[in-house]
């Protein structure tokens, strides 16, 4: 009975106490969940009417990777954290801001210049909670939002500005003429709208040198400045790689000096669609504090296309350019004649490698010119003696045309000959690439055996195009990495990047592929064994790589590894095709 009653005493006690606790509160609190708040697109980009953070993300969104917007916005925010601050070294800053300085809704801004666009020298440093406003492109970075690199810049800190393209730059005056050049906001203006990397025609753009980024030289012949209406950094134009005076390269004379008066002839550009400037090489200055130096007024007008490739008709510079360009990237042409005299020497003829590279004009002059790349001597030879080409030389290439990396319109490497020097020839009856004597390669049997030594190319020089003996072609391409195949002296290899591609063509049934592979520090260089080949199945063996089961009279070899440094690379010391017999 004892325990009974203790037992109900007990839990009356308990009972008792529970009800005691209820008002006490949790030794916790219960944590809450954050909820995101959508944040409404707003503004034009306007300078009146600023994206805000939601809105420059919707924008850059929508542009396809790798794309930048057309045209410059403005976009409002508070900074919520630094990725890296402005710094002397860089003049730039990375940067996150949204509408309240949360990371709510927060936009990437990436790699900014300073007030006035201007690289950051010392001053105030952002800070977070700042608020301000972004001038510059947008772009979709690999799914990123951002501003383009360099792109953009702080238009206000807290209120504080100095001044924009709205009220800093003025207003654009000419018509890009002799008569009425484009002063230099006109000029920023004009090549602005072009697409990346696209060209103008030939306009005149005046202004006053702002400051000298490389100065005339006799080795290169040209130079780099800035330039604006007034000779201060407001509104600058950017002149890059100009001729001198003429249009003709600099050998000597007057240096160009900041707050001197000139005149550029040339064609403009939007360089990767974020920097309006002239196009390397394709520009000269028509004046310089009103002195001139002759020649055409206009040497680089587009120029008129003429002859049909044939050797009664041959192209002339211009119709070259334009044939190459019409073709797809690496794409090659049949064998054409293109005529011209030649503008400057590039890489001379020489015993070792028994090719050269130049470029040729109708009038010699640097108008219009088109590049003669890697081509064998009269004969459809290699070079070992003789008279050399120099400038102003008149000469009739045959061979075939291509569209490198699908910007720069040239002759196949190797695959075009001087077939007239000054009216001298020496005929082989031998087309280009078809019926090749430079003897690359060894075949014995159905073997056929080269080592990237034979291809007569110089040190870290790309590789295109190598026709063999047999007349097998070995074509290599980049594959979007931005370094392509090349060759190097060390290890006497060509190196395949990731991306990078070989695809061997014959006429002959090809069954099988051999690649030896060079060893750097103790790392056998083979991708890692992520090499495909279609047709073919890939086997690695020690430091070869095997290709079997090719079965046709093409396959392309891919290096499909996706790290870096020498584990990521074919280091290729030898190829063996092995026909079927």
């Amino acid at each position: 009975m004892k325990k009974i009653f203790r037992t109900m005493l007990a839990t009356a006690v308990a009972a008792i106490a529970l009800s005691g606790c209820s008002d006490v509160p949790a030794p916790y609190t219960i944590p809450s969940v954050k909820k995101t708040v959508e944040v409404t697109p707003t503004g034009d980009g306007t300078l009146a009417s600023p994206f805000n953070s939601a809105k420059a993300n919707e924008v850059a969104s929508a542009l396809a990777n790798g794309e930048t917007s057309a045209q410059s916005y403005y976009i409002k925010g508070k900074v919520v954290s630094i990725r890296e601050n402005y710094t002397t070294q860089y003049g730039t800053a990375t940067f996150y801001i949204s509408d309240d300085g949360t990371a709510n809704g927060q936009f990437y801004v990436y790699r900014a210049l300073y007030l006035g666009n201007k690289k950051y020298t010392a001053g105030e440093q952002l800070k977070v909670g700042d608020e301000v406003i972004i001038y510059g492109k947008l772009t979709n970075y690999k799914g990123t939002a951002e501003t383009v690199q360099n792109g953009a810049y702080l238009y206000s800190l807290n209120g504080v500005s100095e001044g924009g393209p709205d009220e800093r730059d003025g207003e654009a005056t000419g018509n890009g003429t002799l008569e009425s050049p484009y002063n230099c906001i006109a000029a920023i203006k004009a090549a602005s709208t072009l697409a990346a990397d696209a060209q103008s025609d030939v306009v005149y753009v005046k202004g006053k040198v702002s400051s000298v980024k490389e100065a005339f030289s006799t080795q290169y012949g040209n130079a780099s400045f800035y330039i604006s209406d007034d000779g201060t950094a407001n509104g600058e134009f950017y002149v890059f790689r100009t001729l001198y005076l003429g249009n003709k390269k600099y050998t000597s004379g007057d240096q160009i000096k900041a707050g001197d008066e000139v005149i550029i002839c040339g064609k403009l550009t939007n360089y990767k669609g974020n920097t309006p400037e002239t196009v390397q090489n394709e520009s000269y200055l028509y004046s310089l504090n009103g002195k001139t130096d002759g020649g055409s007024t206009q040497p680089d007008t587009p120029g008129i296309a003429t002859g049909d490739g044939t050797l009664a008709n041959p192209y002339n510079s211009v119709k070259a350019n334009e044939v190459a360009s019409a073709l797809a990237s690496g794409a090659q042409s049949d064998v054409v004649y293109v005529k011209g005299k030649i503008v400057s020497i590039k890489d001379a003829f020489s015993t070792q490698y028994g090719n050269a590279s130049f470029y040729i004009s109708d009038d010699g002059a640097a108008a219009n010119q088109f590049y003669v790349f890697r081509t064998l001597y009269l004969g459809n030879v290699k070079y070992t003696a003789g008279e050399q080409p120099k400038a102003g030389d008149e000469v009739v290439i045959c061979g075939k045309l291509t569209n490198y990396m699908g910007n720069t319109p040239e002759t196949v490497q190797n695959e075009s000959y001087l077939y007239s020097l000054n009216g001298k020839t020496e005929s082989s009856g031998e087309t280009p690439g078809e019926n090749p004597s430079d003897g690359i390669g060894t075949l014995v049997g159905n073997v056929m055996t080269v080592t990237p030594a034979e291809f007569g190319i110089g040190n870290g020089v790309e590789v295109n195009t190598i026709t063999l003996c047999d007349g097998t072609k070995l074509s290599f391409a980049s594959g979007g990495n931005n370094n392509a195949p090349k060759y190097y002296n060390a290890g006497t290899n060509v190196r395949m990047y990731p991306k990078n591609s070989m695809t061997v063509t014959s006429s002959k049934t090809i069954t099988s592929i051999k690649l030896s592979c060079d060893t750097y520090q103790g790392t056998l260089c083979n991708a890692e064994g992520a090499v495909g080949a279609e047709p073919g199945t890939v086997g690695i063996k020690d430091d070869v790589i095997d290709i079997t089961g090719v079965n046709a009279k093409s396959t392309t070899i891919t290096n499909n590894n996706s790290s870096s440094g020498a584990k990521s690379q074919v280091r290729c010391t030898k190829i063996e095709i092995i026909y079927a017999q």
